[in-house]
């Protein structure tokens, strides 16, 4: 008898744990093979035969078969192999009691070059055991903070760090039941690792070395998780860390344990200037329902509308203070991401904050023709040709300007930089923000925060994008897919910024110079079109001759996409559908313009407009008005309304309020957290709301902003660092490396670990799938702050 069960996901779950056998195929962002969950909480990972001691993201993977159940449910097996060198073998997971007994057979013995190299992995969570207690064959040991351990030669010269431990039988935190394993050796022996010896992002690795010479059965674990038939989640009390507009849609959603069926009381308190605590509302709460694999229950208190502070209750559980407040918007929420984080991002210069340097001018030698019939990391290609007047290796001259930092890593990706300063010019122009409160002189490359210079901070981080987006069009007449590091141990490393490179330019391939990839792309030409078409009317009035330069190269790369094929071989950050960026770029140029070619265009595209509505249609809303076409309008509005439909029936089936179903996020599996991609929405929710507000709800947008600001899966902390009064303040930025944040960076979120637990692993930086920062996130957020406090202060 065993107290594991298969599940219909084919996941073996005892109380308070969970076993995934490879149900997730992401095992170079720490998400794969066989996978332990304790509390809810994703301990250890990535179990799986690897041909080093501890795998960096850009090793080798093996190619893994399909689960089989096997027993009538008591075992599942998967079958793996690697095509150089040529091992296959057979992983296999069985309970007995309350163990889980792991074997991997060989189906012919490692090759001989390879005997000691092999072994299979089981990688263990750093945030969840730095500084905690292990047992090896009943030797004690402490999981250090840092990276200590010594440095030895391997195998192949090769550099490994000597062991934490070896032996038999490894008891992780035996005084700690939410991290307590106990592995056993059966065959061979355990090696206890510690993996940020070869990458920062490494974690603690579990490994029995595969002997040489043999096959078939060659590993044997038992593995003893920490099974709990008392233990109980803590609820969770979802909600804005911030605080509410008291016009806007205020619901609480507490997050519960599957097993609980009668939700507890809940209690909205004000909190006095004595001290004192006052209940106004209190409530015996309603299940909800399922929501993937935890119950969820809600408490509405949207009539509530005196303005104080507040906090919220939920049987034992207390959360941080809120406001409620007409002001609650307009000030310290999207700030820190306007006046910290986009500034600290700034490429091309020296950013500095009162007494500190956030980096020096960095950059400057960008950058060199990268080589043909190169396929690159993070998605660059550089084909069969340069398409510029400029060799391989032959800097390229005028790529030293503007441009953002992508996200935790530092390369100019032309994609995300033009999403990024689209954004922004459409928040300028929509809502009129004309804080001021950074220095940015371009001329001598220099940022500071916090001091004015009389320019609105919006206008010059549109200036900063445009100037990087034209230095393409400048040197060769269209836009670059984009400039990185020309090698990957350059693009790992941390640290000051400004000496990543030595900021001197360096023909040749040894040098340390970025390489600027530079295919054209018709999605790219048109996306970069739309971008510079926005920004001219926003530069207008204060930079006269780059707006016109921003409008008439967008007119040039519309007229060259419109009399050319086009162009889409896959490529970094651009998608292949040209057809829809081509109506983001001609709603654009006609609203900059208001010339005929324009609006004839874009109504010849009436079909492509109406088949995708729920990608172009909130662009071409803000242009209904202007193009004066009721026959178009109305095609435009049923097709509107149809898609709000369907929000709305997802809306309903999330707990949150967002429109994203469980059903929907299992069907789309993302590697990714979801906030971003929510908050592109909340933009296309806002402009269709108001082009038809009878359809499209404006709560949609408050609701995204809910999410990104606490209330979401697993935790209540806001995905914007520094934002509210609890946020993920370690996370993965520029600074990651030092366990700390950057003010204003949003994060993706909750990622679903798969096939149903949300995950958002805290305190940890290194998942960017969950903790990463990225531009256009940030220019969403921004946009989605201004857009909630408009539509709740015009009530």
């Amino acid at each position: 008898m065993t107290i594991w069960k298969l599940n219909t996901d084919e996941v073996f779950e005892a109380p308070a744990a969970a076993v995934l056998f490879y149900h997730n195929v992401y095992e170079e962002g720490k998400q794969g093979g066989l996978e332990i969950l304790q509390r809810n909480q994703r301990i250890a990972g990535n179990g799986n035969l690897r041909l080093v001691p501890a795998a960096e993201q850009w090793d080798v993977l093996p190619q893994n078969g399909e689960r089989q159940v096997e027993e009538g449910g008591r075992a599942l097996r998967i079958e793996c192999q690697y095509h150089e060198p040529s091992i296959r073998y057979t992983v296999r997971l069985a309970p007995e009691e309350d163990d889980l007994l792991l074997t991997v057979a060989l189906v012919d013995p490692i090759p001989e070059d390879r005997v000691g190299q092999v072994g299979f992995n089981l990688e263990l969570m750093p945030g969840a055991y730095m500084g905690k207690a292990f047992f090896m064959d009943g030797k004690a040991g402490v999981f250090p903070r840092q990276f200590n351990a010594a440095m030895v030669s391997g195998a192949g010269e090769k550099l490994e760090p000597l062991p934490l431990a070896r032996g038999q039988e490894l008891i992780l935190t035996p005084d700690d039941p939410a991290t307590r394993i106990v592995i056993r050796a059966l065959r061979g022996e355990l090696v206890l690792l510690d993996g940020r010896a070869y990458a920062q992002n490494g974690w603690f690795v579990v490994r029995g070395v595969l002997p040489g010479g043999e096959k078939g059965t060659v590993l044997e674990w038992r593995i003893t998780p920490t099974v709990d038939t008392t233990w109980m989640r803590t609820p969770v009390i979802g909600f804005s860390q911030v605080g509410y507009h008291p016009r806007q849609p205020k619901i609480a959603v507490i997050e519960l344990d599957a097993r609980v069926s009668q939700p507890g009381e809940a209690r909205l308190v004000r909190i006095l200037p004595n001290g004192e605590q006052e209940v106004v509302r209190r409530e015996r709460l309603a299940l909800w329902g399922k929501y993937l694999c935890f119950h969820y229950a809600r408490f509405d208190f949207s009539d509530v509308r005196q303005p104080g502070l507040y906090c919220l209750e939920y049987e034992d559980q207390h959360s941080e203070p809120f406001r409620i407040d007409e002001q609650v918007y307009e000030q310290d929420v999207w700030q820190p991401t306007l006046e910290q984080y986009l500034p600290a991002q700034m490429c091309h210069m020296e950013v500095r904050e009162v007494a500190r340097v956030w980096h020096g001018a960095c950059h400057l030698d960008d950058a060199l023709q990268a080589p043909l019939h190169h396929q690159h990391f993070d998605s660059y290609v550089q084909r069969d040709s340069t398409e510029t007047p400029f060799q391989p290796y032959e800097p390229i001259p005028g790529l030293n300007v503007g441009g953002w930092h992508d996200a935790g890593d530092f390369d100019l990706a032309a994609g995300s930089q033009a999403h990024t300063t689209h954004v922004l010019a459409l928040a300028y122009e929509t809502f009129g923000v004309q804080s001021d409160q950074t220095t940015v002189d371009q001329a001598r490359r220099l940022v500071i925060m916090h001091v004015p210079d009389g320019v609105p901070d919006f206008v010059q981080q549109v200036e900063h994008g445009v100037l990087n987006l034209l230095s393409g069009y400048r040197a060769a007449g269209h836009s670059f897919i984009g400039i990185i590091e020309n090698s990957l141990e350059q693009y790992k490393q941390l640290g000051e910024i400004s000496l990543l490179t030595d900021n001197r330019v360096t023909p040749g391939e040894g040098s340390d110079d970025r390489w600027a990839f530079t295919h054209r792309h018709t999605t790219l030409e048109y996306q970069v079109a739309a971008a510079l078409a926005a920004s001219s009317r926003v530069l207008k009035g204060w930079n006269e001759a780059l707006a016109a330069e921003c409008l008439q190269t967008a007119r040039l790369a519309w007229e060259y996409e419109q009399s050319h094929s086009p162009v889409v071989a896959p490529n970094c950050y651009v998608g292949p559908r040209y057809e829809l960026a081509e109506v983001l770029a001609t709603v654009e140029l006609f609203l900059s313009t208001g010339e005929e070619q324009f609006r004839t265009h874009l109504l010849s595209l009436a079909e492509r407009v109406v088949e995708h509505v729920e990608s172009v249609g909130w662009a071409v809303a803000r242009a209904l008005p202007s193009l004066k076409d009721d026959t178009f309008t109305t095609r435009v509005r049923a097709a509107v309304e149809a898609w709000a439909a369907r929000v709305a029936s997802e809306a309903e089936r999330n707990p949150f309020g967002v429109p994203y179903s469980a059903e929907t996020w299992r069907k789309q599996g993302p590697i990714w957290g979801v906030a971003w991609s929510f908050l592109d929405r909340a933009v296309q929710f806002y402009y269709l709301h108001r082009a038809f507000p009878g359809l499209v709800k404006a709560e949609w947008v408050a609701a995204v902003l809910g999410y990104v600001l606490g209330c979401h899966p697993v935790s209540n902390a806001s995905l914007a660092s520094g934002v509210g009064a609890k946020s993920l303040t370690v996370a993965y930025g520029i600074n990651r490396a030092d366990w700390t944040y950057q003010p204003g960076g949003v994060v993706s979120g909750p990622a679903l670990i798969r096939p149903n637990y949300p995950e958002l692993l805290d305190p940890f930086p290194w998942l960017w799938q969950q903790k990463e920062y990225v531009i256009g996130g940030a220019a969403t957020y921004i946009f989605t702050v201004l857009a909630v406090n408009e539509l709740y202060r015009e009530g």
